[in-house]
């Protein structure tokens, strides 16, 4: 879920905590603190240096290494009418906007098109709005994105008959009227009142939209293990909660999985931290006994759309 209230945006990226251990990624080239201008030359050197995907989508991906983590740093730039953080940014990431810049630059050789194709990604139809955002990882994000041709759903295709089922309620509705004055961003230059009026928009917005019901397929974390090595590179991985009244959502963080010398690999934003890498299996290992049970892991193979 993107740019949501704070408490219910955190529950998405609820990733691990510093107890793990990243592995060394290897050399390559890195994004964090460059230029753009010298990203735009990076990127394009990838795109050179690795013509096949999902080796390019490998490469691009780790780029992003490094990177410190913020909750909700992308909005819809200077016109938004309620989030007016920034369009995209390499400066900071959190597990769903890390997930949609690899994605986006590992599609594009060009920077600038790889940033108007990051608009696709975020946003339904790829209109650029607060209310077209793809806020939902259950309802919105998969669907759009799915319909869109960037994913392709493999969960069944990967554990076969062994796959697990949840149906999540969604209320867009209740979602919206807990908006607060800190979902309102970047506009120092308004008065309380004119904040405020502001606010009561965004919760009216809620409105429109009827509860919905997600149905989720996951790979449950039993059978994880006997399957990790049919997940393909290039895959998001959307992590699976246990149904619960009282939580809004039941993704609650986003992963990519990578392949290397045979191996299943997790980058992602660590809540807290940093995007970061990790040996597939000790990253599940992690939500044994959580208090709120991770259930398994829904499958998304990211598409070369060429």
């Amino acid at each position: 879920m993107t740019g949501t209230p704070t408490s219910f945006l955190t529950l998405l990226c609820l990733g691990l905590a510093a107890s793990i251990r990243a592995v060394s990624p290897g050399e390559g080239p890195r994004f964090h603190g460059l230029p753009e201008t010298e990203i735009a030359r990076s990127l394009a050197a990838l795109h050179k240096a690795h013509p096949k995907w999902p080796e390019r989508f490998e490469a691009v991906s780790a780029a992003f290494l490094g990177i410190p983590y913020k909750l909700g740093p992308m909005g819809e730039g200077p016109e938004g009418e309620f989030d007016r953080s920034p369009t995209h940014t390499f400066k900071e990431l959190d597990c769903t906007t890390y997930v949609e810049e690899a994605m986006a630059l590992s599609l594009e050789s060009d920077l600038d098109r790889a940033k108007a194709l990051l608009q696709k990604i975020r946003y339904k139809d790829g209109k650029v709005s607060y209310e077209t955002r793809n806020h939902f990882t259950e309802v919105d994000w998969r669907a759009s994105l799915e319909a869109a041709g960037f994913l392709k759903e493999i969960t069944r295709d990967v554990a076969g008959g062994r796959t697990g089922v949840i149906h999540k309620p969604i209320s867009k509705r209740a979602w919206h009227t807990a908006h607060t004055l800190q979902d309102v961003k970047g506009f120092a230059d308004l008065t309380q009142p004119e904040l405020e009026a502001k606010l009561k928009r965004m919760q009216e917005l809620g409105a429109q939209f009827q509860d919905e019901i997600s149905t989720i397929t996951y790979v449950p974390l039993a059978v994880l293990p006997e399957v990790l090595d049919r997940i393909p590179s290039a895959t998001v991985g959307n992590l699976v909660r246990e149904v619960r009244p009282d939580k809004p959502v039941a993704i609650t963080h986003q992963i990519l999985f990578v392949v290397k010398d045979g191996r299943r690999f997790v980058r992602h934003a660590n809540y807290g931290h940093e995007v970061e890498e990790v040996p597939a299996e000790k990253f599940f290992a992690r939500y044994d006994g959580a208090s709120w049970r991770v259930l398994g892991v829904n499958l998304e193979q990211v598409r070369d759309r060429r």
